[in-house]
């Protein structure tokens, strides 16, 4: 279906070049002669043609004239007025018995033909076995007028080249066999790959996957089988060092044979994905600090009780409020005290491991989740970020404030495996904290 477009433009200049020609050089094109003789298989309804390389014959039936155009039709047209010298020698070689055995020569393929009102026909030409008559050697070949089918694939064809996507046919057999029968060319502008290069080996649309998604595509695939059910599927591929964000949808279809075909499309989310991701980073971020958020902080402490559930992984909290606060806001005014929390923010930042995470609760309260790390691990880092305030937090912006803060510190236990309740006790030990003269830290350990 690919060549058919090619095939088109060259059948239209082809039919400009033989206009009113009745003579192929090089080749022997004989008249038509009408073969009342024809085997019983061939019926009326089936356009047929015989050649006879003793006699120079091509012989054809009725039905083989009905394809013809009016003037065509008269007694004695030449085949060089109906077909192009290509077709002509492919079809009249492949009809000659005395060449290749029938074996070799066997094949269906496509030639062209000037039929009725002038028009140019594809024809599916199908060689079938030879036959022998008074001592001749004949073959034969059948003839099915596939231009309207042709003409559907090429506006097919067209139409997803001109869609914003990759339009694919891709099948799965009972045995996890697969192929793709149709994908478009932007598989060139999406992924830097021809689309022959896809048809040729299917499993190329898996590679280039990343492995991070991979799992969750083949999954969404199975379902689809198992449920008949819409598949779609957000992923990454990476090829040639470039990463980019894709969308596949597509609908599948039981066969008769066992096998499942998805038609859809995959369409590039790129833009999409990074506004996704611009919107959740402010959703996530705290506007004074830069810092998460409480939304975001929540989120993380429930994938660490799921965490500990499933793992029996260790993490610890150090829940933080800034001492004396108001009394700072009252005294120098809020600009100041959002100064003093942005600065306070960007001291804890640069004193946590990556893996930690740190965000603003609320207000002058402050969270530090410790992924696989006990209490007193926990405690050290505490210990080493209440140091650097007061050090480097004595004063702010040429104003003596002396900043410090009390903590308490908890961790997930099997008497503490959800976050409320590992919040709420760092909470309790905060206010301990707090209570016994604040600028310390209190922990369960």
């Amino acid at each position: 279906m690919c060549n058919f477009s090619r095939h088109i433009r060259t059948s239209r200049s082809w039919r400009n070049r033989v206009a009113g020609r009745s003579l192929v050089p090089g080749i022997s094109a004989p008249k038509l002669e009408i073969d009342r003789q024809f085997p019983t298989e061939f019926t009326d309804n089936v356009a047929s043609m015989r050649w006879d390389a003793t006699t120079e014959k091509v012989l054809v039936n009725e039905a083989f004239k009905g394809l013809l155009g009016p003037s065509h039709r008269r007694t004695g047209v030449n085949l060089s007025e109906l077909m192009t010298p290509p077709d002509i020698s492919k079809l009249l070689e492949k009809l000659d018995s005395k060449r290749s055995p029938i074996a070799h020569d066997h094949g269906t393929f496509l030639c062209r033909l000037i039929g009725n009102d002038e028009k140019i026909l594809w024809l599916e030409t199908t060689i079938c076995e030879c036959s022998a008559n008074e001592g001749n050697s004949y073959r034969y070949a059948t003839f099915k007028d596939v231009t309207d089918r042709l003409t559907k694939e090429l506006f097919f064809e067209n139409f997803a080249d001109s869609l914003p996507g990759i339009v694919f046919s891709y099948t799965v057999y009972p045995d996890s066999s697969h192929y793709f029968s149709y994908i478009s060319i932007k598989t060139k502008e999406f992924f830097g790959i021809e689309n022959k290069e896809f048809l040729a080996n299917p499993d190329l649309a898996f590679d280039i996957i990343e492995p991070e998604d991979l799992p969750f595509v083949r999954e969404r695939l199975a379902e689809s089988k198992r449920t008949m059910t819409h598949w779609k599927a957000e992923y990454r591929t990476t090829v040639k060092g470039r990463t980019r964000w894709f969308e596949g949808t597509a609908i599948p279809k039981l066969q008769p044979n066992g096998s499942v075909t998805w038609n859809g499309i995959t369409i590039a989310i790129d833009d999409r994905k990074n506004l996704e991701l611009e919107l959740k980073e402010v959703a996530s971020k705290d506007y004074l600090t830069g810092i998460f958020n409480r939304r975001y902080l929540s989120e993380f402490l429930r994938d660490q009780s799921e965490r500990f559930d499933r793992y029996q992984e260790r993490s610890s909290v150090i829940l933080i409020d800034i001492d004396n606060f108001k009394a700072i806001n009252d005294e120098h005014g809020h600009d100041f005290g959002d100064l003093a929390l942005r600065q306070f923010s960007e001291l804890v930042s640069k004193n946590v491991r990556k893996v930690d995470t740190f965000g603003r609760m609320g207000g002058e309260e402050f969270l530090i989740v410790l992924p696989n790390t006990g209490i007193q691990s926990a405690l050290k880092v505490g210990k080493k970020i209440l140091k650097k305030t007061r050090s480097k937090l004595r004063t702010i912006n040429g104003i003596d404030v002396a900043l410090t803060f009390s903590a308490g510190i908890s961790e997930f236990s099997a008497d503490q495996t959800s976050a409320n309740k590992v919040l709420k006790r760092a909470d309790q030990l905060l206010y301990e904290a707090k209570s016994e003269g604040r600028n310390g830290i209190k922990t369960d350990g």
